[in-house]
C-alpha cells in the first residue's frame, strides 16, 4: 500500500516530487538512514503518513528536489503544509536530541514523540518557543508596520519576538514593542495562535492600542517603522502568516478598533 513520505535534511528542506508533491510510494525514494527515527504521522487523506530526516549531503533523487519548508507553503495544499510543518518540528526534535542534555547519555524513544535517558531517566520531548506578534493601531485608520532587517523582501510586518524566561505574555508583548519602537501600549487583546514551524515556533497573535511615545527603531532589527493608513498599506505578509491574519482582520472590522 502506498504511503505519504514527508522527508527534511536539516536546512528543514522537504524533498517534494517535481517539485510540488509529497512523495507517494510503498517505499521512500530515499532510505532511512540508520540512525534517523522514522515518525508515523496522522493521515494524510486517508492514506499512512510518516517522515524521517537524512543527512545534509543527501542528493535528491531525479524527479524530486528539497525545496524550504517555508517556500512549500506555495506548492502545498494548506491543510498538507500544516501537516509537514508537524513533521519538520519532530525530525528537527530527532536531529538535535541524540543525547540527553543532562548528562550526554544517548537517549531513546519512549513514547512516539519523547526520548528518555537510560541513565539519568531525564525525559525530553520536541521543544515549542512562544512568540508574540503584535498589530499596534492609533484610532480608527492607522496602524504600525516595519520593515525587519532579516525579511526577505520588500513587505512591512508587524512587531514581534521570543517569550523569554520569568516573563508572562504580557510583558513580553510591552517589551518588544517599547525595545523595537520606543513606544507604549494599552488595551491588550488576544486574536489567535498558529503553529509557526520555521523552525519549532508558535506564533500568538495580539492587538493593542498606541499609548504614548515617538518612534524610535531598534536599528539592529529594524530598518524602517512608521504608521501607515487604512488603504493605503505597503506591500504586507503573505496570508500563510500570523501577521496577514491580524493585518485584514484589522482591514475588515474597522468597528472594532
Amino acid at each position: 500500500m502506498e504511503k505519504y513520505w514527508l522527508i527534511f535534511n536539516p536546512s528543514n528542506e522537504i524533498l517534494l516530487k517535481n517539485g510540488s508533491e509529497i512523495p507517494l510510494s510503498l517505499l521512500p525514494p530515499i532510505a532511512p538512514q540508520e540512525d534517523n527515527h522514522t515518525f508515523e504521522l496522522p493521515d494524510i487523506e486517508g492514506i499512512k503518513s510518516f517522515c524521517f530526516g537524512v543527512s545534509g549531503n543527501t542528493q535528491a533523487p531525479e524527479g524530486f528536489e528539497f525545496i524550504g519548508l517555508r517556500e512549500s507553503h506555495l506548492k502545498l495544499p494548506l491543510s498538507i503544509h500544516y501537516k509537514a510543518g508537524k513533521a519538520s518540528e519532530l525530525v528537527n526534535f530527532d536531529f538535535t536530541y541524540r543525547f540527553c542534555p543532562r548528562c550526554g547519555t544517548k537517549s531513546y524513544y519512549s513514547s512516539p514523540i519523547s526520548k528518555k535517558c537510560p541513565k539519568c531517566q531525564k525525559e525530553i520531548w520536541p521543544p515549542i518557543n512562544p512568540a508574540i506578534i503584535v498589530l499596534i493601531y492609533r484610532g480608527k485608520d492607522e496602524i504600525l508596520l516595519s520593515h525587519a532587517l532579516n525579511f526577505k523582501g520588500n513587505f512591512y510586518g508587524l512587531t514581534a519576538g521570543f517569550l523569554e524566561t520569568g516573563e508572562s505574555i504580557e510583558e513580553c508583548i510591552v517589551r518588544e514593542i517599547k525595545e523595537e519602537t520606543n513606544l507604549k501600549v494599552k488595551n491588550i487583546r488576544y486574536f489567535g495562535s498558529q503553529p509557526w514551524p520555521y523552525p519549532s515556533q508558535e506564533m500568538l497573535g495580539f492587538f493593542a492600542e498606541y499609548d504614548s511615545g515617538e518612534i524610535k527603531i531598534q536599528e539592529e532589527e529594524l530598518s524602517d517603522c512608521r504608521w501607515f493608513r487604512r488603504g493605503f498599506l505597503p506591500e504586507i505578509p503573505p496570508k500563510i502568516s500570523m501577521a496577514r491574519m491580524l493585518i485584514d482582520y484589522w482591514c475588515t472590522h474597522r468597528e472594532e478598533f
